[in-house]
């Protein structure tokens, strides 16, 4: 009973211990990648420190680096419990294995001696010999070999249960070691936990000292901000209403252009209007009147009825419909005159025909009257003379010419092209930067270290490194380039009838009126004198503020 209960504690104890290394594992190598972490938020304190004690960057990343040294703490004791149970479950293997291994040798040595007292070859040959029959002979001598197997198999088994009780050993050994090493890297970071809360705690009492200060840089920085937002809706809102001078000169030109309805008045709205809205539809026309043109001199070239039904099949409302029908009406009034001369001259040629055939008749006939007559005389003669004469006729056969069939033509389709505006590509744009996080949010945000301070912002707050460049997040063409004292420079891109703002630039490398491509540089982000890099970028719809995020991918 005793020996069965031991053997199920220790199977249980092996289906547990089977999922120990993958659990372990996996602990382990969120640890190592909590390390990587750990190190590169150490660098950035570093920079932090050296730019100022009142660095929302530092205490944001010490709270952060506190966040993830806790949590590789915890991890580390829960691996220092999994290698305890390792110990643990590897000391009770090597208790079975040496259980085992004492039985083993117990059995061994009772064959042993019984192998020794059997050794002789004559005791085995006698063994055999004395055999009542063949059968049974053979089966002792078989007998015999199974049992010398059976001796070398238990010599090998105990060999065997005695290296894996010496790996098993080793296994223990090391975790033992592994279980130091664990212990002591969490007695380290245990530590170094502690001063990094103490260093929080002295980095948020700095702010807490200097909050007025803070309230009054923050209060003076969204007047700023206020200002800004003041000068893009004053331009936005005269740009608006420059779009509405320009729509409604664009519309009349265009309807004088269409009035004209040709190259040179289409080429003339082009001229006053390059970018008008519907430059792509005098362009359009312009080609179309060059090709109904071209097909008009091809008609015209050929001048035949086809050619002219052709140009009609094309260019249903070509410039030279008109024209073309009345060609065509010429040519089947010709066609008809021709056709009416056909008749009257097969009219003519049938009446000469009837005439010469009534003429023929009547000849035929006077001829016919006179060989009768001629025939009756020599009849009279040759009833004289018993002689008869016979005069055969002959018909006339009139052929007419078969008309020829009419032609037929085939006709080809055109096709055009698609594009696509700023507004499709809600969710999709790019970021506004290569690297960089959102530090502070569109509307209300609290202050990420006292928190009973509330900011507003027009956009979001973007921080990324020292050098980074501001980049267009869509084609567009610069509306304006602002400048507010304390805040840097600021790029407004016009989008159609949305914009996008970049404010805090430190320079900026394009001007009012260029065209940008998504992805192009507007100038470099000003970087204060905390080491702080952050640009406000906001997206307007008309004078309506919008929530970045919702525009840009994974914002």
């Amino acid at each position: 009973m005793k020996f069965v209960l031991s053997t199920v504690l220790l199977t249980l104890s092996l289906s547990v211990f089977a999922q120990v290394p993958y659990n372990k594992a996996n602990l382990q190598k969120q640890n190592a990648q909590l390390k990587k972490e750990i190190i590169n938020l150490n660098k950035q304190l570093e920079v932090n420190k050296q730019n100022s004690k009142l660095n929302v960057d530092f205490v944001q990343n010490l709270t952060k680096k506190i966040q993830v040294q806790t949590k590789l703490v915890n991890n580390l004791s829960k691996e220092k419990r999994f290698i305890e149970d390792e110990i643990y479950l590897t000391q009770l293997e090597i208790n079975k294995l040496s259980r085992e291994l004492v039985e083993l040798k117990k059995d061994y040595k009772q064959v042993l001696v019984r192998a020794y007292k059997n050794k002789s070859v004559e005791n085995k040959l006698l063994f055999v010999l004395s055999s009542k029959s063949l059968g049974e002979a053979y089966r002792r001598i078989k007998y015999l070999e199974k049992y010398s197997a059976f001796q070398l198999g238990q010599a090998n088994e105990i060999i065997g249960k005695q290296t894996d009780i010496q790996t098993k050993t080793a296994q223990k050994e090391k975790a033992k070691d592994e279980k130091e090493k664990v212990l002591s890297q969490q007695t380290l970071f245990s530590q170094n936990l502690e001063k990094e809360r103490l260093t929080k705690e002295k980095a948020v009492e700095e702010f807490r000292k200097n909050e007025g200060v803070i309230a009054a840089e923050i209060n003076a920085k969204e007047a700023q901000q206020r200002q800004i937002d003041a000068q893009i809706k004053a331009i936005i809102e005269e740009e608006i209403r420059q779009a509405k001078i320009r729509a409604e000169k664009d519309l009349k030109d265009w309807n004088e252009a269409k009035r004209g309805n040709s190259i040179a008045s289409y080429n003339e709205y082009l001229r006053d209007n390059p970018k008008g809205d519907y430059a792509k539809s005098a362009r359009t026309a312009i080609l179309r009147i060059e090709n109904d043109a071209k097909a008009w001199n091809i008609a015209r070239s050929a001048h035949t009825k086809q050619a002219y039904q052709s140009y009609l099949t094309h260019h249903p409302t070509g410039s030279f419909v008109s024209t073309a029908k009345t060609e065509i009406s010429k040519f089947e009034q010709l066609e008809r005159e021709a056709e009416a001369e056909r008749q009257r001259i097969i009219a003519q040629r049938k009446a000469e025909e009837d005439a010469r055939l009534k003429a023929q008749k009547e000849e035929d006939a006077r001829k016919i009257a006179a060989a009768k007559a001629e025939a009756e005389r020599k009849a009279k003669i040759e009833a004289e003379q018993k002689v008869v004469v016979k005069v055969p006729e002959k018909e006339r056969v009139v052929k007419v010419d078969a008309v020829k069939p009419a032609e037929t033509f085939a006709e080809r389709p055109d096709s055009e092209g698609i594009s696509g505006e700023f507004s499709s590509n809600r969710g999709r744009l790019p970021w506004p930067v290569d690297k960089g996080t959102v530090v502070s949010r569109f509307g209300s945000n609290s202050h990420p270290v006292l928190s009973n301070i509330t900011t507003q912002n027009s956009g979001v707050d973007i921080s990324t490194y020292r050098g980074a460049h501001a980049r267009a997040v869509y084609e567009g063409t610069v509306q304006a380039v602002m400048s507010v004292s304390g805040n840097g420079k600021s790029v407004l891109v016009r989008h159609g009838s949305y914009y996008s703002v970049y404010t805090n630039l430190s320079s900026v490398s394009v001007s009012k009126g260029d065209d940008v491509k998504r992805g192009q540089s507007l100038g470099i982000i000003y970087t204060s004198g905390d080491g702080e890099t952050v640009m406000n970028f906001q997206i307007w719809s008309g004078t309506t503020k919008q929530n970045p995020a919702s525009w840009v991918a994974g914002m």
